[in-house]
């Protein structure tokens, strides 16, 4: 028999003060790309995002977090809110977009950071789908039975691919340097153990779109090793087509959306907190009237937070589950639902999870 999982505490981090619009332009201004003014005020403009975080320090950005230690402080509030000891965790699985170190795992560099003697550890390595498939296997294991208590913590930490000393903005096409001004840094956590369940946790995974181009990549690495001439090549750079993306991605959204909601047996207008993962209001306010006409999805029902804190994929939704419970939200019989769709693959990748608050 499986054992039920419940959510017993969660936890994020956002790095260093907010960012609005006018020192994120100055910030820029010193790290020059080919975007004339006109298309950088429209990018502002379509994205809504007011306030965003960095993993580094503006003024000195040598002075920079890590993965690790945003992964770190996320966890240490989840770990409070659970009213557990570091040493009590059996499982822990870190995602990252880009890990710390090609090795070790940086799931050992937070372990280390925790001070957990011993336990499980995972590194997992994804965009925005990477905190659901962190979730996914933690429940799993268990409701398998094989742990009781396991820590799910998500960092992301993207800035730094769009910045020197990694990056070279004078040498980006106009894809590679509209993704700079998008993208934001954060972590969160969920401690997750095996109980008497006050919430219901599901989670959905899909890989599909085979032969189909990928819509993100970064060339370097082992398939492409050569480091001396990187940034001579720009294969250091994220490698995106945002036209395809915004072209196929919406329509794969929508046919993802459908099956999310049938393998997760979630009625639509049963949705309480709809948090997907989405970077751009102009985005927004097309989906939203598309699935509020065709699934019966409230336009009342979606949270965004990403105009405040920032574009963190799959993190964001974290983010934003954890001010929730912090405000006491949800409540009890309400249902949260999120959506997450990933192109940095060769395949293209979609996550749903449902959160039922039982009682």
């Amino acid at each position: 028999m499986l054992a039920p999982v419940r959510i017993a505490g969660t936890g994020s981090y956002l790095p260093g003060p907010p960012v609005d619009r006018d020192r994120f332009r100055e910030f820029m201004a010193a790290y020059p790309d080919g975007l004339d003014e006109h298309l950088r005020e429209r990018i502002l403009a379509e994205t809504g995002i007011a306030t965003r975080h960095f993993a580094f320090d503006l003024a000195d950005p040598s002075r920079r977090e890590t993965n690790t230690s945003m992964a770190e402080r996320a966890a240490r509030r989840a770990l409070e809110a659970a009213g557990w000891r570091p040493e009590e965790v059996e499982l822990l699985v870190v995602t990252t977009v880009v890990p710390d170190r090609l090795m070790p795992p940086t799931s050992t560099l937070v372990q280390e950071a925790l001070g957990i003697p011993r336990c499980a550890e995972f590194e997992l390595s994804a965009n925005c789908t990477a905190p659901y498939k962190g979730l996914a296997i933690a429940a799993s294991l268990l409701r398998l039975g094989q742990y009781r208590r396991a820590l799910v913590c998500c960092s992301q930490y993207i800035s730094f691919l769009g910045m020197p000393p990694w990056a070279a903005p004078e040498r980006m096409n106009a894809d590679e340097e509209q993704l700079r001004w998008i993208v934001s840094d954060g972590a969160a956590a969920v401690a997750l153990e095996a109980g008497e369940p006050d919430t219901a946790l599901r989670v959905w995974l899909e890989s599909s779109g085979v032969g189909e181009p990928p819509g993100m990549f970064v060339p370097l690495g082992a398939a492409d090793p050569d480091l001396a001439r990187s940034h001579e090549r720009g294969t250091q750079h994220v490698k995106q087509n945002l036209l395809y993306v915004l072209r196929r991605g919406l329509a794969l959204a929508t046919s993802a959306l459908s099956r999310a909601l049938k393998e997760l047996q979630v009625d639509p207008g049963s949705i309480d907190y709809f948090m997907p993962t989405v970077s751009s209001m102009q985005v927004t306010r097309r989906l939203q009237r598309q699935w509020a006409q065709r699934f019966g999805i409230p336009e009342r029902a979606w949270r965004l937070d990403f105009t405040r804190i920032g574009y963190l994929g799959g993190v964001g939704f974290l983010v934003g589950l954890d001010e929730l419970v912090r405000k006491g939200e949800p409540r009890a019989g309400q249902v949260v639902f999120s959506v997450a769709e990933e192109s940095s693959k060769w395949m293209w990748m979609c996550a749903g999870a449902v959160l039922r608050l039982l009682g």
